[in-house]
């Protein structure tokens, strides 16, 4: 019988980041364990469903070394917050000796995982036939679009094409315009993601139990379909539901209400029952939206979601980025991890998203590093490769590393992606967070 926790090589990463001990001292009470600390994971990814799925894993201790090609690699926010807690390791696959390198490197491995095409893989020799005849029992993971069979095994897909093709948009909207989608580009990513990691504990739980290995493919197509559950059901019967917007008719009222102020709005749904409240709570004669959009037109939005939450009616705020950022409930809950970051143009310390199971103080945030920052020493750790074959490699540019570049933080770069509709604004002030860490800090 396999021992229970089989994974002993690796590094172990520092219990927690000395900003958290600024931030959150004494008296705090969260999650130090790291349960996947010895496993090992090597992951050729892009975009965000893989990055998301092994940042999971790098945040349950787990060893993850990043692969990408240095004649690609570039450095940007949405990065820094997929690539934490990850080693990196710049190999070109595309050069002689760079398939080489990475089976070398997987044989020291115990999950390999892509997100490419069959065909890049094969054509690599790194698909799971080829990297398990390096590693026997390797937990090989294949994250595409279609999955790696069927007819449309070979095609390529991204997060806002899987929402599209997997019947998300046909869902979202008016009923009169336009079908929508999801008010992320990366929903589709994310839930796939999360399946990927669900299944990536699930064979760690296979191979302790028994030693294998095994093949996880993966697409961001089922996965995005099985989010459709109850519309799949109801389309066995014949039946095809259609879009109506923000109403839900099993609510008495159901909606989002414009308040006052620049884009500030509030969610309300109001069950059967609890129209005498929503009346006494703004004073209105009818429970419909032409009434409660002119009752709600003038007010804050904030206190609005308070005032009916008080009454017993679900409202919240329509909460962008800032709000976020800034929640006290967030903060008070510990949900917020702090990561010290020394990128060119962004040094300082910052909130980040926690991990999806809570506990943000307690879980070590290293900041991501720059493309290939770890290549000569994962070449020699785990590839064998003495220092006269690394420089070979470099020569060859099988191997090698891209300096961080500055992040664009010169507001002539903000205006012109306001001017393309990519931001809405830059707020000059935007620490407000700090106080609240504060003070979650003080009621611990």
């Amino acid at each position: 019988m396999p021992s229970a926790t089989p994974w002993t090589h690796g590094s172990e990463r520092a219990e927690a980041a000395d900003a958290h001990e600024h931030f959150y001292p004494q008296g705090a009470q969260f999650m130090t364990e790291t349960p996947l600390a010895g496993l090992r994971v090597l992951a050729m990814e892009q975009a965000v469903a893989l990055p998301f799925a092994t940042r999971h894993l790098a945040d349950l201790g787990a060893e993850v070394i990043r692969v990408q090609s240095h004649k690609r690699g570039i450095q940007s926010l949405a990065e820094i917050d997929l690539t934490r807690n990850k080693r990196q390791l710049a190999i070109d696959l595309a050069t002689e000796g760079g398939p080489e390198a990475f089976r070398r490197v997987a044989a020291s491995c115990d999950i390999v995982a892509h997100n490419y095409t069959p065909r890049v893989v094969r054509q690599f020799g790194i698909d799971y036939a080829s990297i398990r005849a390096v590693k026997p029992d390797i937990i090989y993971v294949s994250l595409t679009g279609f999955g790696t069979t069927g007819p449309w095994g070979e095609r390529p897909l991204f997060g806002p094409g899987a929402e599209a093709v997997a019947g998300h948009n046909e869902l979202i909207g008016d009923e009169s315009g336009w079908a929508g989608r999801p008010g992320t580009i990366v929903y589709a990513d994310s839930m796939c993601g999360l399946n990927t990691t669900f299944a990536m504990l699930a064979a760690i739980d296979e191979h302790q139990r028994t030693g294998r290995g095994q093949h996880i493919d993966i697409s961001l197509y089922e996965t995005a379909v099985s989010n459709l559950g109850p519309v799949m059901a109801a389309r066995g019967m014949g039946v095809q539901p259609r879009r109506f917007g923000n109403a839900d008719l099993t609510f008495a009222l159901h909606g989002v209400f414009t308040c006052a102020g620049t884009d500030r709005h509030v969610a309300i749904a109001v069950r059967a029952g609890q129209e005498a409240a929503l009346r006494e709570a703004l004073g209105v004669a009818e429970v419909d939206e032409a009434a409660v959009s002119a009752a709600l037109c003038d007010r804050d939005a904030s206190a609005t979601a308070t005032l009916l939450q008080g009454h017993g009616i679900a409202a919240t705020v329509v909460a962008d980025a800032s709000d976020l950022a800034t929640d006290p409930h967030l903060w008070e809950r510990g949900y917020f991890g702090i990561a010290e970051r020394t990128l060119p143009g962004i040094a300082g310390h910052y909130p980040h998203e926690g991990p999806a199971w809570g506990h943000g103080p307690g879980v070590a945030l290293e900041e991501s590093r720059p493309v290939g920052t770890d290549t000569r020493a994962i070449l020699a750790e785990l590839g064998g490769y003495t220092d006269a074959e690394i420089d070979a490699l470099y020569e060859s540019g099988a191997a090698g590393t891209v300096p961080a570049p500055p992040i664009a933080t010169h507001p002539a770069d903000h205006q012109t992606r306001i001017d393309r509709g990519e931001l809405s604004r830059v707020d000059a002030e935007h620490d407000g967070w700090r106080a609240l860490a504060a003070r979650a800090e003080g009621a611990r």
